[in-house]
């Protein structure tokens, strides 16, 4: 991954209503590209596809020529996880189910407001390497308090997304990959404890042109049944939040 990994590729349809979001982005100080049509987002899928993470696209793009966007991508970085991210207004039944043939779980429907926007583009820009491609459970964004356990060390932090099977913990000082933890995470009904393994870090300052929060990205051991069941219903929440 270059250091400019982290890009935002905006792809609008004919209705453009994209655009005042491109210039949000900008705004929020993330680097970003603004395609008008998908001929455009083409070209510059081409030309910038090592700096491309995640994908923004307008829910009535014709999904015949975004798959030849996502295919440009792939092809140009292979090895570079990318997220995809309808926004607007939320469409019918059957287009959502067009949506996630194509590949696309990420939504935020509107109406949003700028927490919603920094939560989504958090979560999706923190999914697991391997989840960008099986997309195996589903990652949705969060703002829950958590606590990272190593022994007698603790490092205390913000879940900004969270899945089935894994989590990023925002924190200033990550552990080191392969670091076995604790993970207490606060939700509604408690706290849920889980045992975790630490798969990547971002630490303080690095990649900063890629905007990726300094923490850490955790995979799940075996949750008790207990607290399986309260993921389960803190997930169900931000279901219809977030999901296509």
């Amino acid at each position: 991954m270059t250091s400019k990994a982290g890009s935002v590729l905006v792809v609008d349809d004919a209705g453009r209503g994209l655009g005042e979001l491109a210039l949000r982005l900008i705004r929020l100080g993330i680097d970003s590209f603004y395609a008008a049509d998908p001929g455009e987002a083409w070209l510059l899928a081409k030309q910038e596809a090592g700096r491309i993470r995640l994908v923004l696209l307008a829910p009535g793009l014709d999904l015949r020529e975004f798959e030849g966007i996502v295919t440009e991508l792939a092809e140009r970085a292979p090895d570079l996880p990318r997220s995809l991210l309808v926004v607007g207004p939320r469409p019918g039944d059957e287009r959502r189910e067009e949506l996630r043939k194509a590949g696309i779980y990420w939504a935020l429907w509107e109406p949003w407001d700028e927490s919603a926007l920094r939560m989504a583009l958090s979560g999706a820009m923190a999914a697991l390497p391997e989840e960008s491609s099986s997309r195996c459970h589903q990652r949705f964004p969060t703002t829950l308090l958590a606590r990272a356990f190593k022994g007698v060390h603790r490092q205390d932090g913000l879940v900004s997304s969270l899945s089935e099977e894994g989590a990023f913990l925002e924190t200033p000082h990550p552990f080191e990959p392969g670091t076995r933890i604790t993970l207490e995470i606060e939700v509604e009904e408690g706290s849920i404890v889980i045992k975790a393994e630490v798969l990547y870090n971002h630490e303080a300052g690095e990649d900063a042109q890629a905007r990726h929060p300094a923490g850490m990205g955790v995979s799940f051991d075996e949750l008790s049944q207990e607290a399986r069941a309260r993921l389960e219903r803190t997930l169900a929440g931000h279901q219809l939040r977030f999901e296509v």
